[in-house]
């Protein structure tokens, strides 16, 4: 792997993981120390936009700051609708003219931290006032600078969904089927990021859709959602509407998105659209054999709606979905479907194609449009994480799952359920512990180096691993011969930079050969590898409350030709399969992509063989 520092690591799960403990005290702290920055709201603002309030915490002193919470003013949140916090935060409690969100966490000194809030703005005016960071030396302020133009757009609000009975379209309902454009800011710059497709389910402009169609992954930003109708059966979709989010939820990759106004931010008369909707079927009635026809804009292939058939060839459990979380179909459905119609012989929508749980995961993308150098290779290419839309899909989500999601956009609610957060099973080592290392002795056996593209060192009882050099990544490794390891860790990030990600590297060879199991700093989790030099994803990145939460992390990982895993605070992330591994060393790692200067420490790290 050209260009990169032989240092980076991969692992698994199986264990039970140690708690760590802040280091310092907090005698000597003052509330001065805490230096806070606040992110930018833009100032074209209108209703019904989400916007993102992003707090910035730096403790420049040199004792622990024990911070317990974090008050946003009530002229905010009373006047727009919070959607979701990164990390989870719990909900808001009225403090005086501010809302006070609990937030225990320690900040070490020269220890960076960040909480975003997304908002959905909800009322014009001017939002704005004082915030705090309240902690064991005092509360430190800061100001929020929020305002909601009164324009065109205001006149959207998300109230209750006009009751409205669709008329019947017949069997082939493709007057209901849409294209969805994601609008996603590469370097400052918006573009059409990707596509999929959705389904208008009420005359008034509800349409229904997959997640991952409408959602910011964690390279890619959505800043707007355009909606294509369709016009004819042999014309491409017209782009007529902006639409915006009001139900998510990520694990069942569903949402329901509603149009707000006309391309030019021109207010919608939603009494009045009459926009063809298809009526929701029975999914609990689909028996095997059952014929399904399938709708949607293909990605590739052509710019026309397509219709694909197919019969229901099966069902698939999952937890805690039940019996139905899936229904398979024998129909080959390109991925720009992803969204789409699925219909009953009667025309009625009883299912969603969905990528997630397709059962097509060696099918690849066939339609890769990378916009950014994801896996730090130095270019961009179909290497990279390509928009959602690739690859092929036999599955659907069955209409039932969608039904809480839709009752709750027609009443005007909006929610962001990002999902996440593993099987919830908690492991224990099944073998021996056969080295263990709290980074109190230099000696102790890791490769240690530093030039300009990073370091790793022993620093007061930790491994602390820092990167300078952009899209890179750093590794520490202890030799290793054995296979299906078992380790485990203490970690904790010591200078953020928003996006760094850090784990477990493993199967090392050399800087060409070598498997990577890491979480990020905003939340995220994944796997991948080299081989030969050539980069493979073996987890996509995938959002995870635990990760999120920040502060220390437990990590452990299973690494082998037995399986690969990864969990977090006892929470299992992934469980897979690699059976190409090739045994080699192991080791602990952490890398960057265009922001610099990452630093995270390790401790207590623990190595179990079976």
């Amino acid at each position: 792997m050209a260009g990169r520092p032989s240092m980076r690591i991969f692992l698994i799960i199986s264990v039970l993981i140690l708690a760590a403990v802040a280091c310092g005290t907090s005698g000597g702290a003052s509330a001065n120390d805490l230096e806070i920055t606040v992110s930018k709201v833009d100032s074209s603002l209108n209703v019904g936009d989400m916007f993102s309030i992003t707090i910035g915490m730096y403790n420049s002193g040199s004792y622990n700051l024990e911070v317990s919470s974090i008050m946003l003013p009530s002229s905010l949140v009373n006047s727009a609708t919070l959607v979701n916090t990164t990390p989870s935060l719990p909900v808001g409690k009225a403090d005086g003219n501010k809302v006070s969100y609990a937030y225990n966490t320690t900040l070490a000194p020269n220890g960076n931290l960040m909480v975003s809030f997304t908002f959905e703005a909800i009322q014009t005016g001017n939002l704005s006032g004082t915030g705090s960071v309240a902690t064991n030396a005092g509360n430190s302020n800061f100001q929020v600078a929020v305002s909601v133009a009164e324009n065109a757009q205001s006149d959207w609000t998300p109230e209750p969904s006009i009751n409205q009975t669709p008329q019947p379209l017949g069997a082939i309902p493709y007057q209901a089927v849409v294209q969805i454009l994601a609008v996603v800011n590469v370097e400052g710059r918006d573009q059409i990021g990707w596509s999929g497709s959705g389904t208008i389910i009420s005359p008034d402009g509800l349409i229904l859709t997959n997640a991952h169609v409408v959602m910011s992954d964690r390279f890619y930003t959505v800043t707007d959602l355009i909606v294509a109708m369709t016009v004819a059966q042999d014309s491409p979709p017209i782009q007529t509407y902006l639409a915006s989010v009001l139900q998510v939820d990520a694990e069942l990759d569903i949402a329901v998105i509603k149009v707000r106004s006309d391309l030019k931010g021109n207010p919608l008369d939603h009494a009045n659209l009459n926009l063809p909707a298809v009526i929701l079927g029975n999914s609990d009635s689909l028996q095997l054999g059952d014929a399904i026809t399938i709708i949607g804009y293909p990605g590739i292939g052509g710019e026309t709606v397509t219709l694909t058939r197919g019969e229901v060839s099966g069902f698939t459990s999952q937890n805690p979905y039940g019996n139905r979380a899936f229904v398979k179909t024998s129909a080959t459905i390109a991925g720009g479907n992803s969204g789409g119609l699925a219909a009953n012989s009667e025309g009625l929508i009883i299912g969603i194609p969905t990528q997630l749980g397709s059962g097509d995961e060696e099918a690849g993308y066939v339609d890769c449009r990378a916009l950014a150098d994801t896996n730090r290779d130095g270019y961009i290419d179909d290497n990279d994480t390509c928009i959602p839309t690739g690859g092929f899909i036999n599955a659907l989500r069955p209409i039932k799952l969608a039904l809480p999601l839709i009752q709750a956009a027609r009443q005007g609610q909006v929610a962001v359920e990002m999902g996440g957060g593993g099987y919830e099973e908690e492991y224990t080592p099944t073998g021996n512990i056969d080295f263990y290392d709290d980074f109190s002795d230099p000696a102790s056996g890791w490769y240690v180096a530093s030039d300009a593209d990073g370091s790793s060192a022993y620093v007061n009882g930790e491994m602390v691993i820092e990167v300078k050099n952009p899209n890179w990544v750093i590794w520490s490794y202890l030799p290793n011969s054995a296979d299906n390891v078992v380790m485990s860790v203490d970690a904790r990030v010591i200078k953020s930079v928003g996006d760094g990600d850090y784990g477990f590297v493993c199967g090392l060879q050399d800087s060409e050969n070598f498997t990577v199991l890491e979480v990020a700093e905003d939340g995220y989790y994944t796997a991948w590898k080299y081989a030969n030099n050539e980069y493979i994803s073996l987890v996509d990145w995938a959002y995870s409350e635990e990760i999120a939460k920040g502060g220390y992390l437990s990590m452990a990982a299973f690494c082998g030709s037995q399986k690969l895993a990864l969990a977090v605070n006892e929470t299992l992330l992934f469980e897979i399969s690699d059976p190409s591994f090739r045994v080699g060393d192991i080791g602990l790692l952490a890398g960057v992509y265009e922001k610099v200067g990452l630093r995270v420490g390790f401790d207590n790290f623990q190595l179990y063989l079976p």
